[in-house]
């Protein structure tokens, strides 16, 4: 007879290898989702960089304290005076970028 330290033990390990294959093939299917992206930017199918519906909301005029917004000087999108980085591509604002 099976005790039930067996049991769980080979219904765990079941279960593991089940999660492993999905999540095998989710990552699989999100490098070729990347890889048909970049083909499609070096074909000139897609813009380099594009909209996000998530973040495409209007800039600020002035940040809370009257500074003005900062634009970024790689893509020029505006960004809040309180920025660091651009909030669309990432690149450093400021002088020192």
């Amino acid at each position: 007879m099976l005790d039930p330290g067996t049991v769980y033990l080979v219904a765990t390990g079941a279960l593991l290898l089940v999660a492993l294959g999905v999540g095998i093939r989710a990552l699989v299917a999100i490098f070729r989702e990347g890889r048909e992206r970049s083909r499609k930017r070096r074909e000139g199918e897609i813009e380099q960089y594009t909209e996000d519906p998530v973040y495409d909301r209007e800039p600020a005029d002035s940040d809370a304290d009257g500074a003005a917004p900062l634009t970024c000087p790689q893509c020029g999108t505006e960004n809040a005076a309180g920025f660091v980085y651009c909030r669309e591509c990432a690149a450093p604002l400021g002088p020192n970028g």
